[in-house]
Order: C-alpha cells, then sequence, then structure tokens
C-alpha cells in the first residue's frame, strides 16, 4: 500500500508485465489439469476487501500523518456492510493513542457481528530484516511472537503482508523462512480460520511468492493505474500457484497530498461514468477460464473525494457500495435480500438493498391488493416504493431486488400489524 505524507519507501508499479507461457498441452482428452493454490478459504461469492488508515480514524489526533488542519471524522465502524475483510493498516504515529483500544474493544465486536473480518498488515521487511538467526526455531518463534503481537490482543482474523520490495540472500532467507512458520499457524494450511494475505505491486514470479504461495489464503494485486487489459498478463504470473478465486485486484482512493494521479475512482459514484474508470474495470474482470476472488480498495475513507481535494470529510462509500455490487452482478451472484419497511401510511415501503439493482414489490392476500410496483436502489443503496393502495390485514407485501445479470434475491416479507390496543 501507499502513504504519500509519512517516510515509507514505495515501489513503483511495474510496467510492461509478460505473461507466462499457456499450460502443457493435455495428453489426452481425459487429462485433466491438476489443481493449484489451496482454495480451503475462498468463498462462494466474490469478497470486498479494503485497508482502512488507522491515522485517518476519529480516534487518532489529525496531524498524526500529515500537516493538515482538517479533524479526523471516521470511525472504523463507519465501513459499509459490504465490506468482508478489513485491513487495519497502520503507518501514522498511532502508537499512545486511543485507537487500539477502541479497535480491541469496539471495532472488531461490532464488525464481526455484521460479518467483516479484520486483518493486520506487516511490510515484509519485518520479516526480511528481523533480528533473528536463520533457523527453523527462530522462524517459528518469531512468527508466534507476530501473531501474539498484532493478532491475538485485537481479536483479529489474521495477517496481510504487504510485498513492495524484493528481499535477496540472507533478508529472502529469512522472509521465506518467517512466511512458511506463519503459514503453520494462520492461513489455509494451519486448520484455522485465520487469514494470510499476500498483497504486492510485483507478479507472481518472485522467488518469494513461490517459495511461500501454498501458505497463502489471498493475493491481493496492487494494480493502481494499471491498465485493465494488462490484468490478464499479470494473472498468468500466478496462475500456476494460486486459484482464481484467490486473485483479487485492487485500486486506490486519492489520498490528500497525492501527488501521484491514478485516477482508478474519484467523486460520488455515478452509474453513467463510472465504467470508464479503472476500479469499475477491476471490479467486472474475470480471469480467462474462473472467477476471481474479488477486489480490494486502498485509502477506503477517501471514497468520493477526487485528486487535489485534501479536506478531510465524513465518506458515504457510494463506490465500495456500488462495485460490490458491479461485482457480484459480473460474477453472477443473485443480491443478497433487500431491507423493507412498511410505513405508516401503508403505501409506502422503503429500504436499503443493492445500488442500482432492480426493486420490486408483489402484494398477496384477500381483497382489493396494491398492484405490483417497480424502482431503481440509488447509488447508496436507498429505494422506496409508494404502492396504489393501502395494505390491509391480512395482506402481505413481498420485495426482492435484481440485478441486470442475475436471478432475483430471496424475498422480504412486509405486512400491515396495527398495534395491540
Amino acid at each position: 500500500m501507499r502513504r504519500t505524507t509519512a517516510a515509507l519507501s514505495i515501489g513503483v508499479l511495474l510496467s510492461g508485465l509478460a505473461a507466462f507461457g499457456g499450460n502443457s498441452a493435455m495428453a489426452d482428452e481425459t487429462t485433466t489439469q491438476e489443481a493449484v493454490g489451496n482454495t480451503s478459504q475462498c468463498t462462494a461469492d466474490p469478497l470486498v476487501m479494503a485497508y482502512y488508515r488507522t491515522w485517518r480514524d476519529v480516534t487518532v489526533p489529525h496531524d498524526a500523518n500529515s500537516n493538515l488542519p482538517y479533524p479526523n471524522v471516521t470511525k472504523m465502524t463507519d465501513l459499509p456492510a459490504e465490506i468482508d475483510v478489513a485491513m487495519v493498516f497502520d503507518a501514522g504515529k498511532t502508537a499512545d493513542t486511543d485507537y487500539w483500544a477502541t479497535l480491541r474493544d469496539e471495532y472488531v465486536p461490532t464488525l464481526h457481528e455484521r460479518g467483516t473480518r479484520v486483518v493486520y498488515t506487516l511490510w515484509i521487511d519485518r520479516l526480511a530484516k528481523a533480528d533473528i538467526p536463520l533457523t527453523d526455531e527462530a522462524y517459528k518463534e518469531y512468527a508466534q511472537q507476530l501473531v501474539d503481537t498484532y493478532v491475538t490482543p485485537y481479536g483479529l482474523d489474521g495477517i496481510d503482508i504487504d510485498v513492495e520490495s524484493y528481499p535477496t540472500g540472507d533478508d529472502l532467507t529469512r522472509a521465506i523462512g518467517v512466511f512458511n512458520a506463519l503459514g503453520d499457524i494462520i492461513g489455509p494450511k494451519s486448520g484455522t480460520d485465520k487469514l494470510f494475505i499476500f498483497d504486492t505491486n510485483q507478479t507472481g514470479s518472485t522467488p518469494l511468492f513461490e517459495a511461500v504461495s501454498d501458505n497463502v489464503s489471498f493475493v491481493l494485486l496492487q494494480a493502481y493505474g494499471r491498465d485493465a487489459s494488462r490484468m490478464q498478463s499479470t494473472w498468468a504470473t500466478f496462475a500456476d500457484d494460486i486459484a482464481p478465486c484467490q486473485f483479487l485486484p485492487g485500486f486506490s482512493f486519492p489520498e490528500e497530498q497525492d501527488r501521484t494521479h491514478w485516477g482508478d475512482a474519484e467523486g460520488i459514484y455515478d452509474p453513467a461514468t463510472a465504467p470508464s474508470y479503472l476500479a469499475h474495470k477491476y471490479a467486472t474482470w474475470q480471469p480467462e477460464g474462473g472467477t476471481k476472488g474479488g477486489f480490494f480498495a486502498y485509502a477506503v475513507d477517501r471514497d468520493g473525494k477526487v485528486w487535489g481535494d485534501d479536506t478531510i470529510t465524513a465518506s458515504s462509500f457510494t463506490w465500495m457500495k456500488n462495485l460490490a455490487a458491479v461485482q457480484d452482478d459480473a460474477a453472477g451472484v443473485a443480491p443478497k435480500p433487500t431491507t423493507a419497511t412498511l410505513g405508516g401510511d401503508r403505501v409506502t415501503i422503503s429500504g436499503v438493498g443493492a445500488p442500482g439493482a432492480e426493486v420490486s414489490v408483489t402484494a398477496a392476500g384477500p381483497g382489493l391488493r396494491p398492484s405490483d410496483a417497480t424502482t431503481t436502489a440509488a447509488v447508496d443503496g436507498s429505494w422506496s416504493i409508494t404502492l396504489d393502495r393501502k395494505l390491509t390485514l391480512p395482506q402481505t407485501a413481498t420485495v426482492t431486488q435484481k440485478l441486470p445479470h442475475t436471478g432475483p434475491s430471496a424475498p422480504t416479507e412486509v405486512a400491515f400489524r396495527p398495534m395491540a390496543g
């Protein structure tokens, strides 16, 4: 991940990534290709992940990582429910702030209740340059120390390793040793439900990745600013080691005081212009012969900002909500049921569903019933329908939502239920 306002060495995105050659020809038509990757932590539906910048949390002083005068306004629990995995991305001066106690006592329990998992991001140098000998016992002890320091105290769900440098020599040996030792504690080989994520701006042909790939739950490709037409060739460099469901390309929202204009996603999500942005292309792209694991976003608290806007304001997360729906639609996944509430007038039904979904209401029951009605959910997922007559006892209304290329969601039922007198 990038930081533009702190002293981190950030790798430059590689260009002109070459694809590996195709698979060897089949010996005969009955030969099947050997499965690659450990898919035990893949999910049926594509995932949405996001990097949350700790130094922009409301519990942290606004000047922890910049000279901007604006106070922080975002809580980690403001993240939308569409996010399946949130990364604790800590690169600011947060050590003596209330963030960590709040993470443990409020943020993680609340996010877990809504189904969002939380992992901690470590840079590869924490492994490669650790002050430990090059022995299996030292790797094992240090790996346990990392888990005991960054996962267990906060009730987190795993570790994400940010790889933007190229360890060599003893550093590479040490990084591989610790990574493999971590794989015995977290990730798909561990037999636990803890996630072990490899995120990078590199290809899958590096010595480090090829040595540790069987330990990873998912690979996140920092594709910031990268032409989506190159995604297949980049994916091909990973395809010998992981399955498509383990691969998630990602984009970056424009950070404050950022000198690099990626142009991945800017402003409030607009269905008319969104397809021209890289974030939309990453969400809809699929690798040849499979379905990707999902997509991710960096600097998620900047959702809705345009490049050059340095103010710190609350986000309505229109890109994340809409891209989640766009990705599901591209993968053929029907949306989850929408919420639905009958108003006191008994003709207004409203709720929050998938942005852009077609919401349909059908009434059933004896007597004169309201006619069927439809509407389209707004970019924030909200919708409202006014029926042509009131719902009466014992009538019910069934609400479903549908994306352009999927079947309808499971129904949500509403009914008039008078209060007991």
